[in-house]
């Protein structure tokens, strides 16, 4: 760590008082070299149309890191974890990082999909954009039955602008538990004029 950096920490940590859980590293909510040991990514999941990438099975420190994101109200968290993605993952031919967008009736404030493309942007050097929403007010995906997930119906998920049109996509998304979400998504990338090439996550739901 150089210095500057260092005194950059310290700095944070004093104004806002936070820590690495894993090493104790001041001023950083974890570092990227402590998360990195702890992803061991099964192997990619063929959704059908898309290929799903992810970090780890969605159980034990993983799962944790992932409610510290969601409820802890921890966004900086989610830029690590992103960046520990990126280093764990080769870049694909890709234009854009796109997140699952955040429901409209979502009480948190920020999207944890958008932190982690954020931080798998950092790496790739390839640019993050929200290019998705809803079609308006859907029941939070955490609170359904996997049944009722994947009877998701298509256009839940609509292309915003004109941000995807010609781009191939990268699909983020912090947790996935049956795909149904990251189709939907592709779907609409495709209506947006783009191409999802692939679809990245933190943790995969473990197989019943």
């Amino acid at each position: 760590m150089s210095i500057p950096e260092a005194v950059l920490r310290f700095g944070t940590h004093l104004l806002w008082p936070t820590a690495c859980p894993f090493c104790g590293a001041l001023g950083v909510p974890a570092c990227v070299t402590c998360l990195l040991p702890l992803l061991a990514p099964p192997l990619p999941a063929d959704l059908g149309s898309l290929t799903l990438e992810a970090g780890g099975i969605h159980e034990g420190i993983l799962r944790d890191l992932v409610l510290e994101l969601k409820y802890g109200r921890n966004r900086p968290l989610g830029v690590v974890m992103g960046r520990a993605l990126g280093r764990i993952f080769p870049v694909p031919p890709c234009d854009i990082l796109v997140p699952v967008p955040l429901h409209a009736d979502s009480g948190r404030g920020y999207n944890q999909s958008r932190a982690l493309a954020e931080g798998i942007s950092r790496e790739w050097g390839v640019p993050a954009a929200d290019g998705l929403q809803w079609n308006g007010l859907r029941t939070a995906q955490t609170s359904l039955e996997e049944g009722e997930r994947r009877r998701m119906p298509a256009g839940a998920i609509l292309p915003r602008g004109k941000e995807l049109a010609g781009k191939r996509a990268v699909l983020v998304d912090d947790v996935s538990t049956t795909g149904t979400t990251l189709l939907r998504a592709a779907d609409a990338a495709a209506r947006g004029g783009g191409r999802a090439v692939l679809a990245l996550a933190w943790t995969i739901a473990p197989k019943a």
